[in-house]
């Protein structure tokens, strides 16, 4: 799955943007593309209050709070590809700078051509990097809603449950068919397991409670803790 963000208050050029990156994708990938627009800045600031996975954004700078919906993308999504659609009403101060971190612009007037360029450029480079470079960096799952990259840095924890496997992001959860005992062996030492049902992120501990058999996780999330795993968490305390 690939998403994709687009903020403009102009309407025409969001209705434009759908519609040639979806040609694009086509042409170029055959991952599911998920396409979000928002002219509207409080439904987006609402939206990016819950931390989103984006993978590709599409922001003008000169809207209201633009430049502040870049660097907020660029927080919480430190690989998003950012596009910032400029015009000559914004210095290039304003989103030339390291909170952003620009990989493209679209001046206006945007033409058609431009927008297939530029999205055409950006996707080949997100494909060839995600699909050949980024194991490391993400946990890759092939189901048959196509291929899910997430981060390892979102990922609170794995569990077992119903013979599937569910990743819980802080606010997503992912689910596809494996074991524990194979991802336990395939994952870095980012992560512990805690119980039979249970992998978690080292860095999302928040306390270990071993009289209770519990870990607490810094979502407060009680995950439970079995003997048998007590002896590696209590390393970490």
């Amino acid at each position: 799955m690939i998403a994709m963000l687009a903020y403009s208050q102009n309407k025409k050029e969001l209705v434009l943007l759908k519609k040639l990156s979806n040609e694009v994708v086509c042409r170029i990938s055959e991952e599911d593309w998920d396409f979000l627009s928002y002219e509207n800045k409080e439904l987006l600031m609402e939206f990016l209050e819950t931390n989103p996975q984006v993978d590709i954004s599409c922001v003008d700078v000169a809207a209201d709070r633009g430049v502040e919906t870049a660097e907020k993308l660029h927080s919480n999504n430190k690989n998003t590809y950012i596009i910032l659609i400029v015009d000559s009403t914004i210095s290039p101060m304003a989103y030339i700078r390291p909170s952003i971190m620009a990989a493209s612009l679209l001046m206006r007037p945007i033409e058609p051509e431009m927008i297939k360029k530029v999205l055409a450029d950006i996707l080949l480079d997100f494909v060839r990097h995600y699909r050949l470079c980024s194991n490391n960096e993400n946990f890759v799952i092939d189901n048959r809603d196509g291929r899910q990259f997430i981060p390892y840095d979102r990922i609170v924890f794995f569990e077992s449950r119903n013979k599937k496997i569910y990743i819980n992001t802080e606010h997503e959860e992912y689910s596809f068919y494996d074991t524990l005992e194979n991802i336990e062996q395939n994952i870095g030492d980012g992560f512990v397991r805690c119980h039979r049902s249970f992998i978690v992120a080292k860095n999302r501990i928040k306390k270990i409670l071993l009289s209770q058999n519990t870990v607490l996780l810094d979502n407060d999330y009680q995950v439970p803790l079995s003997r048998s795993y007590k002896s590696a968490l209590k390393e970490l305390r």
